[in-house]
């Protein structure tokens, strides 16, 4: 029994030997619990901000204007033009008119208005392109957006002249009928000095000079805006649209002789012919002013039924067109532009006596 100490000892020191572990495990978890829970983040009842720091902005498009237009091209209404083909012709300067006709090729014609820009075009009227009866001026388009041009200034033929001038002097007094571009030289491609607007007077200097099929005269008159004098050179214009008109007579028909007739007679039978690519009209009186009957292509047969007569400086000749029951007079045009051929110059029948 002398080992009784002993044995009551191991045990008691095995006890303490597991037991300490135990005793300084506390101690450890509150150190850990001192230093993890301080870096969790904290969540509070605290509002969110009603303004974000950073936030998208919405702006609302502004309405769509219409699209401007580009320089139009130096083109003076009067003159002669080639289309370019693949254009519509449409009854307004607008995208959505109501089209007129389509010029699969290409083709001469007279522009007699604009520009005017509509749609992000350049928009010019044209006449006497043989439209739909009723429909023989129209509006196309000077070009496209990417810069592609439809219109070009027709070249006048070398030697080709101008009609017959108005009957003017130095010193008369003109009346712009339409508004007319004041140039510094007599051609379609000089600067412009201003535009003389409608009913604005004008005092001729010099003139009459024939460039580009068209006759010019130098003149004095006010600029647009201030009315300070200036001097420059206007277009007249064609004998079916003149641009000025004298003071004097502008009420009255100004007289232009005719030139000799060719020789035809009553039972002559003649055909249009043109190189222009315009075509011809049958009026219903001898005059530039009266109501148009029948436009007339190229080639078209004629017979005469009497004539000339001198009006407006053309001779004119009264006709039937053959197949058809149209009548009316036709202007035979000068010599170097002449408006028809002879096909024959001869009766080809015999009137019958009357009894």
């Amino acid at each position: 029994m002398r080992y009784r100490p002993f044995i009551l000892i191991i045990p008691l020191i095995l006890l303490i030997v597991v037991a300490l572990p135990f005793a300084a495990a506390p101690p450890s978890l509150a150190v850990h619990a001192q230093t993890a829970f301080p870096t969790l983040p904290v969540f509070t009842n605290t509002p969110f901000p009603t303004t974000p720091t950073v936030a998208p902005t919405f702006t609302t498009a502004p309405p769509a204007t219409s699209a401007g237009c580009p320089t139009p091209l130096n083109l003076i209404p009067g003159i002669q033009v080639v289309i370019t083909g693949g254009l519509n012709v449409r009854s307004a300067p607008s995208l959505s008119a109501p089209l007129i006709t389509y010029f699969s090729e290409e083709r001469l014609v007279r522009l007699i208005g604009g520009p005017v820009c509509a749609d992000g075009h350049n928009w010019w009227q044209i006449g006497n392109f043989g439209g739909q009866p009723g429909a023989n001026t129209g509006w196309l388009i000077e070009g496209s957006r990417d810069g592609r041009i439809y219109i070009a200034p027709a070249a006048v033929p070398v030697g080709e002249g101008c009609y017959a001038p108005l009957p003017l002097a130095v010193g008369d007094t003109l009346i712009a009928i339409n508004g007319v571009r004041l140039r510094n030289a007599p051609t379609q491609s000089s600067y412009t000095i201003t535009v003389v607007p409608v009913d604005a007077s004008m005092r001729v200097l010099e003139g009459p000079a024939c460039r580009d099929g068209i006759n010019w005269w130098r003149v004095s008159t006010g600029f647009q805006t201030s009315g300070v004098p200036v001097e420059g050179w206007v277009a007249e214009g064609f004998p079916e649209d003149y641009y000025i008109a004298d003071e004097q007579v502008l009420n009255a028909t100004p007289y232009i002789a005719c030139v000799v007739p060719l020789t035809l007679g009553p039972g002559s039978r003649i055909a249009v012919n043109y190189r222009d690519g315009v075509e011809r009209r049958l009026r219903a009186a001898p005059d530039v002013d009266a109501a148009i009957v029948l436009f007339m292509p190229d080639e078209i047969a004629m017979e005469v039924i009497s004539g000339p007569e001198c009006s407006d400086g053309y001779n004119w000749w009264y006709v039937r067109v053959l197949t058809t029951d149209f009548v009316g007079w036709i202007a035979e045009g000068r010599p170097g532009r002449y408006n028809i051929e002879v096909i024959t110059r001869y009766l080809l029948y015999t009137p019958t006596p009357a009894p």
